[in-house]
């Protein structure tokens, strides 16, 4: 599933596809993921908690505070390790990566 988001996001992004939160409904009919869903599903969050860490995440690269690229290669660094639950690694990485550039998560 992870190598299918991958593929798929690599394909919109050489395509040149600018993809917008209005677009995560195409999850749905079989579209691009948006960040907000790869990273609750690719991490695998449950916890309320977590969700709510997720969605931070995602709207502080809406919004331009945090660079896109940094969120992706802490995630797919997160989920590469093999782990089989990857979410706390990724926000161990992604909060010291924040801090660096400014950027509150909470």
């Amino acid at each position: 599933m992870h190598r299918l988001v991958f593929v798929l996001t690599a394909i919109a992004l050489m395509a040149g596809t600018r993809l917008t939160h209005a677009d995560s409904p195409a999850t749905e009919r079989g579209g691009v993921a948006s960040l907000e869903d790869r990273l609750k599903n690719g991490l695998r969050v449950k916890a309320p908690r977590d969700v709510r860490f997720v969605e931070t995440v995602a709207k502080r690269v809406r919004e331009g505070r945090m660079p896109a690229k940094v969120v992706d290669s802490t995630y797919f660094w997160a989920v590469s390790r093999g782990k089989k639950y990857p979410f706390p690694a990724f926000e161990h990485s992604i909060r010291i990566q924040a801090a660096k550039l400014g950027v509150p998560l909470e």
